[in-house]
């Protein structure tokens, strides 16, 4: 149910949040190797080299361009992944990693380029559409992401993933009911998914459902306590609800998590001189995640 803030002064209306983000979590690392055996040099004995013959270049391997991509020198693992694809032109996963590579980097086109290359060589590949979905999201292509994601649901339809990603694809053309459809897909197949549950919370208070916001982000908050974005997301949620004390500690316990946070520190300012109203009842964060586990179940039963 859609709430309006309570107990709020008249010019806090005006007022323009300071907000976190929707989930741009970062694909885990990739723990596959180069799928080809790697060239091998047996020596014996030392040869001096001819100075007036060219010294060759030593060709770039997978495990260069992955050590520099964990490393996360993501412009030298772009040029080494650029490299490696060039002499490995039927690998798709060289091409997935060059696409991750660009994309941490902030080539958003390249980015683009690789993840379809990878899938033109493999289109069963789902990381390559949910991490091409990511990057049109970035790019302001959300439209053009949903269709991505269609394609990879028809290749794992229990991806969900797939589902908070075509979330945050409808949220950002503004399609809000649509966005919280695909965030309860997406919690009915991953119960435990703490970034769903986020960006569940943020579409919520985007649409002024404040209260109904608090469930989901305090449950986010219990699985992971330690991500600043969560802390900060919930303390607007209490914020716009008159909780300005259980506010204050959420935008506090942001700041502590990552004190470069600026977004939170603004917030957590602005809070620190609002005065709470006596009559504002307490919460306990605790039983609104439970609640919010029950509402799970809940879908889950009602889709069966």
């Amino acid at each position: 149910m859609i709430t309006t803030l309570r107990h709020t002064p008249v010019w806090l209306v005006t007022w323009l949040f300071v907000l976190g983000g929707c989930s741009s979590k970062t694909p885990k690392q990739a723990s596959a190797r180069e799928t080809t055996s790697p060239e091998s040099t047996v020596t014996s004995t030392p040869v001096q080299p001819d100075p007036t013959t060219p010294t060759a270049v030593e060709p770039v391997t997978y495990a260069g361009a992955d050590s520099a991509y964990r490393a996360k020198r993501f412009g030298d693992a772009v040029s080494g992944f650029t490299s490696y694809t060039r002499t490995k032109p039927s690998n798709p996963f060289g091409f997935y990693m060059l696409g991750l590579s660009a994309w941490k980097s902030g080539d958003l086109k390249t980015a683009e380029q690789a993840f379809r290359q990878s899938l033109s060589l493999d289109s069963t590949h789902v990381k390559s559409y949910l991490n091409l979905s990511r990057v049109q999201i970035e790019a302001g292509q959300p439209d053009s992401a949903l269709i991505t994601l269609e394609q990879a649901l028809k290749v794992d339809e229990t991806s969900s993933e797939a589902y908070r990603l075509q979330g945050r694809a409808h949220d950002a053309l503004g399609e809000s009911a649509a966005a919280v459809k695909s965030y309860h897909e997406a919690l009915s197949l991953a119960p435990r998914d703490e970034w769903a549950m986020n960006n569940l919370g943020l579409s919520l208070i985007h649409q002024g459902a404040f209260d109904d916001a608090l469930r989901p982000l305090a449950r986010a908050v219990q699985i992971e306590p330690g991500v600043a974005t969560f802390q900060n997301n919930l303390g607007m949620a209490l914020e716009r609800t008159g909780h300005y004390a259980a506010a204050v500690d959420a935008y506090r316990a942001a700041v502590t998590i990552d004190s470069t946070f600026g977004k939170a520190s603004v917030n957590l300012q602005r809070v620190q001189s609002l005065k709470e109203d006596p009559n504002t009842p307490t919460l306990d964060l605790k039983v609104l995640a439970q609640q919010f586990e029950q509402q799970i179940r809940d879908w889950n039963e009602n889709e069966q």
